[in-house]
């Protein structure tokens, strides 16, 4: 269940990100997530997202970390992102499980005002780098 990957917080008290969302070692960390996500679970409302379908989530993140804007600016496109997220999830196939999890990201990202929106967006790129790095390759049927 999607639920055990929902967070509260990207960051803990001290500023720094949480270890479990960049590394493969403790209880539902990133790798956990990625297989996760990547599983069929026999649902056809929910499939698994592809490799490529998370790297364009990913690149159109990433266009929205790196440009110049203001962070309002920057939390308008988020949600822009996150509605993205909301359409792949009621396509084919439906992606509903990366659409929570990504989801719930941003909506800790958008809640936070200036250095904490800048602290918990640059956790959420460290995440979400982690995520796609961690991400299984599709395997070959030969």
């Amino acid at each position: 269940m999607s639920n055990n990957f929902l967070i509260n917080q990207l960051i803990d008290e001290n500023g720094n990100i949480i270890f479990s969302l960049i590394n493969n070692m403790g209880e539902n960390n990133v790798e956990d997530l990625a297989n996760f996500l990547s599983k069929d679970i026999g649902n056809k409302n929910d499939k698994p997202i592809s490799k490529n379908q998370l790297r364009k989530f990913y690149d159109s993140f990433l266009k929205i970390y790196f440009n110049k804007s203001k962070s309002e600016e920057k939390k308008i496109q988020l949600l822009l992102l996150k509605a993205q997220a909301e359409y792949s999830s009621k396509g084919t196939p439906k992606i509903k499980r990366f659409k929570d999890i990504f989801e719930n990201r941003v909506n800790i990202i958008i809640s936070k005002n200036d250095d904490e929106f800048k602290n918990n967006l640059n956790a959420f790129k460290l995440h979400f780098e982690a995520l796609v790095g961690y991400f299984p390759e599709k395997k070959i049927k030969k």
